[in-house]
């Protein structure tokens, strides 16, 4: 065979391989998301229509809860699964257990696996796949590069100010917060902060509160646990020699809108933080000035 013709041969192949990627994505018409986040997406993608089956934490955006519940992020329902006839189970590693992925593919139901998400940059990539995959490719890049496009405008304004040391507090009991490897800790990169665990040893580290009041943070920011989130900062209200306590600067942030790896909620989260350690660099100026 000449190379002319295994040239066309491989053409024609990579073809058949793209018509049927694009056949598989168009005919995901029932959809069940094993995790938030990917139910998050699917709305970001305006593909809500097609979901049959969320787990009972996918409570956002609201009308995510009225979507059949199939089980726990951990333990889903694999009978109920079946039963809802999807042409496609979107799962997370890490999140959903090995063993349910194992069973649902072999159950003989289309199952895609996607990483882990532990920087905007992973998210970006997730969001990127999940496009093609549902057959949104161009409104995922759009949406990718219109929340690029103001992170990187975030990151500007808040260039050049001073960084507030910051402490992220994931969970009270126990105590746990997050370094640089998880993706939360960049809404404190890029918005003008510095982590005081950015550098421990474990992605969500158990710390002490010894640590804290010893590395004194200038703000401490709670994600909501919770009824503890209120306690927690009543508690550490009690160290008036906090630097964060001596200014104020004990904030909350809400886990469900600004904590799960989506493009959109990824923003609102930098946003939020931005704003919050560096609320100067984002007042409206007046227009004579």
């Amino acid at each position: 065979m000449n190379l002319a013709r295994q040239t066309k041969l491989l053409f024609l192949s990579f073809l058949a391989l793209l018509q049927a990627v694009f056949a598989n994505a168009e005919s995901a018409e029932k959809i069940v998301s094993l995790a938030p986040s990917i139910t998050e997406s699917l709305y970001q993608l305006q593909k809500d229509k097609a979901l049959v089956g969320v787990t009972s934490y996918c409570n956002y955006p609201e009308e995510a809860k009225t979507k059949e519940v199939i089980g726990t992020l951990i333990n889903p329902n694999i009978e109920k699964i079946y039963s809802l006839s999807p042409d496609l189970v979107l799962t997370i590693k890490g999140s959903n257990r090995p063993q349910t992925i194992a069973k649902l593919k072999h159950l003989g139901l289309r199952v895609v696996v996607f990483e882990e998400c532990d920087s905007f940059s992973d998210i970006r990539k997730n969001f990127i796949r999940l496009g093609r995959i549902v057959g949104e490719p161009e409104k995922a890049k759009k949406i990718i590069q219109n929340v690029k496009t103001k992170k990187d405008s975030i990151a500007k304004k808040v260039k050049g100010l001073h960084p507030v040391s910051t402490f992220l507090e994931i969970n009270a009991r126990p105590l746990v917060s997050a370094n640089n490897k998880a993706f939360v800790s960049e809404f404190i990169k890029y918005g003008g902060g510095v982590n005081i665990f950015a550098y421990a040893p474990v992605k969500y580290p158990r710390i002490s509160r010894e640590e804290v009041l010893r590395k004194n943070p200038e703000a401490i920011i709670l994600v909501t646990m919770g009824d503890v989130t209120e306690k927690e900062k009543q508690y550490w209200q009690k160290f008036t020699d906090l630097k964060a306590v001596k200014t104020d600067r004990i904030y909350i942030i809400n886990a469900d809108k600004f904590c799960r790896p989506t493009p959109l909620t990824f923003l609102n989260g930098l946003q939020k933080v931005a704003k919050l350690l560096h609320p100067e660099a984002f007042k409206k100026k007046r227009d004579n000035e």
